[in-house]
C-alpha cells in the first residue's frame, strides 16, 4: 500500500478531487511542522504503507528554479543539526531543507541555500521515520515562493494551482510506485518477519563501513609481505577486521544507549528506540568477538597471544567524550592499529618498518579529523548534556580549523608514503584523497556526506598508494 502524506488541506484538495486510487491511503498532518509531519507519517506505517510519498508545496532556495516547477528530492536536511537522508538518486533531482519556522528573509535564505535548492517544514520528519522503518520514501514538492519578503503573498497567491501542478505530477509517480510494489513477493507473513530483523541487525552492525578498516589491513599486509600476500592471509585478515568492526560498533551503541535516546539525531537506532533489546545487542557484540578471535587463531601464535590489544581502543573510545574533547582521537587508535596489527599477521615480527609507521600515523589523523567534522552535528546537544568534544570546546569555526590541521598531517604522512613510489596509479590515488580531503571543508556538501562516503573515498585512496606503490 502507498500512504501520501499532505501538510494542508488546501495542497491535498486537488489531489483528492481527482479521486484517491485503489491502494492508495492519504493522510494530512493536523498542523504545520516537522513533528506534526512525524506523526502523520507513522499513522500510515501503522496502516501497512509500505512506500510512502511526501507531496505539497515548497519555497525555493534558488531563484533560477521555476515558481511552480514541481522537482523530486535527492536529499532531505535539517536546519538546526544540518543531519541529511537521502531519499533518491537521479538527474534533476534537487535538496531540501527543512525548517521549524517559515523562511521570508533573506540572510536566512542565504545561509540555507548552502545545503539545498528548496525549504519546505515536514520532508526531513517524513524522511526519518522512513529510514527508520526502512520503507521508501519519496519526496516531491511544488514551488510557490522564494523565501524572500514576498514570500507569505506569494504562498497564498499560488498554493491552489501550484497544488494542482504537484497533483498531477503525483498521479504518475503513484502509477509507478504502485506498479512497483504489485511487483514484489506477497507472502508477507512468511518473509516480512526475518527480512525485518536482519536489516536492523544490518543498520545495527553497518558492515558496509568496514570499508574504513579493511584497504588499512590490506596495505599493512602488503607491506608486510613486500608485495601480494598469500590469499588465506587476506582472507583471515578481513574476516578479522569485520569481526572487529561488528564488536566496536556493537559496544559503542551498547555504551551509548542512554545518551542516544537523549539525542534526536540518534534516538531511532536501534537500541536507543527499543526496536533491537540490550540482549541482541551483546549477542552481535558476541559474534563479532568469536569470529575475531577465531581468525586471530588461524593467524598463528603471535597474533591470537595479541589479540587483546586491538579490542581494547575499540571497548573504551565511546567512553572517551565523557571526559576529553579529545575523544576524537580515540577512534584514530582504533584505525592506526589496523595495519600494524596485519602487517604482524604477515611477518609475526614486532619490528615496525618506517612506511607501516606512516601508514598508522596516516590513518590516525586522518579518521581523527573526519570524526571532529561529524560531531559538529552534535554541538548544541553535546553542550546541553555535557558531552566533550572539540566542537563543544571550540565552536564550528575551531573545529574546523582542528580537522584541517590534523588532516593536514595525515596527508603529509601520505605523501612521504607517495614519494618513493613511481606508480602513476599511486599519484592517482594521492590525488583522489587530497580531493576527497578537499571536499571535507565544502559547506554546501551535508556534513553526513562528508562523513560517509567522503572520508571512505579519502582513506581507500590513501591505503591504494601503499597498495599500487609496492
Amino acid at each position: 500500500m502507498i500512504g501520501i502524506l499532505f501538510a494542508t488541506q488546501m495542497e491535498a484538495q486537488p489531489f483528492l478531487d481527482c479521486g484517491v486510487p485503489d491502494g492508495v491511503t492519504v493522510e494530512i498532518s493536523e498542523e504545520m511542522g516537522l513533528e506534526a509531519a512525524r506523526i502523520a507519517t507513522e499513522k500510515l506505517v501503522e496502516q501497512g504503507c509500505t512506500t510512502i510519498i511526501n507531496a505539497g508545496v515548497c519555497g525555493a532556495l534558488n531563484n533560477r528554479l521555476e515558481r511552480g516547477g514541481v522537482y523530486r528530492v535527492s536529499m532531505v536536511s535539517i536546519e538546526a543539526l544540518k543531519a541529511a537522508v537521502n531519499v533518491g538518486v537521479g538527474i534533476g533531482l534537487k535538496r531540501l531543507v527543512s525548517v521549524d519556522e517559515p523562511v521570508f528573509d533573506p540572510k536566512r535564505k542565504k545561509e540555507l541555500s548552502k545545503y539545498g535548492e528548496l525549504v519546505d517544514m515536514e520532508g526531513y520528519a517524513v524522511a526519518r521515520v522512513c529510514e527508520a522503518h526502512e520503507i521508501p520514501c519519496i519526496l516531491i514538492k511544488g514551488v510557490t515562493d522564494f523565501g524572500d519578503g514576498n514570500g507569505k503573498d506569494d504562498i497564498q497567491k499560488h498554493i491552489a494551482p501550484v497544488s494542482e501542478t504537484v497533483a498531477e505530477a503525483l498521479f504518475g509517480i503513484v502509477e509507478a510506485a504502485g506498479n512497483r510494489v504489485a511487483s514484489e513477493p506477497c507472502d508477507e507473513e512468511t518473509r516480512q518477519e526475518p527480512t525485518s530483523t536482519l536489516k536492523k541487525l544490518h543498520s545495527f552492525t553497518k558492515v558496509e563501513h568496514t570499508v574504513f578498516s579493511l584497504p588499512l589491513l590490506f596495505a599493512g599486509a602488503w607491506i608486510g609481505a613486500g608485495g601480494m600476500p598469500s590469499l588465506k592471509s587476506l582472507l583471515l585478515i578481513a574476516l578479522a577486521g569485520v569481526g572487529a568492526r561488528v564488536f566496536g560498533m556493537a559496544i559503542n551503541r551498547i555504551l551509548d544507549k542512554n545518551i542516544d535516546a537523549e539525542n534526536p539525531r540518534t534516538k531511532n537506532r536501534e537500541l536507543a528506540s527499543g526496536t533491537l533489546s540490550m540482549a541482541q545487542g551483546c549477542c552481535v557484540a558476541g559474534v563479532g568477538l568469536v569470529f575475531y578471535f577465531l581468525a586471530c587463531w588461524l593467524l598463528g601464535p603471535m597474533v591470537f597471544k595479541l589479540s587483546l590489544v586491538p579490542l581494547v581502543p575499540l571497548s573504551i573510545y565511546s567512553l572517551l567524550k565523557r571526559f576529553t574533547p579529545l575523544c576524537h582521537y580515540g577512534i584514530g587508535v582504533c584505525l592506526a592499529v589496523a595495519p600494524i596489527a596485519a602487517f604482524i599477521a604477515v611477518t609475526n615480527s614486532l619490528v615496525l618498518p618506517s612506511p607501516l609507521i606512516l601508514l598508522a600515523i596516516f590513518s590516525f589523523f586522518w579518521i581523527s579529523g573526519f570524526d571532529i567534522i561529524y560531531a559538529m552535528l552534535d554541538i548544541d546537544f553535546d553542550r546541553a548534556n555535557r558531552i566533550r568534544s572539540v566542537p563543544a570546546a571550540l565552536g564550528m569555526k575551531g573545529a574546523q580549523v582542528v580537522a584541517a590541521i590534523t588532516h593536514l598531517v595525515a596527508f603529509a604522512a601520505l605523501v612521504l608514503l607517495w614519494i618513493p613510489t613511481d606508480s602513476v596509479l599511486a599519484t592517482l590515488a594521492l590525488l583522489i584523497s587530497a580531493g576527497a580531503f578537499g571536499a571535507a571543508y565544502l559547506q554546501n556538501i551535508p556534513i553526513p556526506v562528508r562523513f560517509f562516503p567522503i572520508s571512505a573515498i579519502a582513506g581507500i585512496a590513501g591505503a591504494c598508494v601503499v597498495l599500487f606503490g609496492r
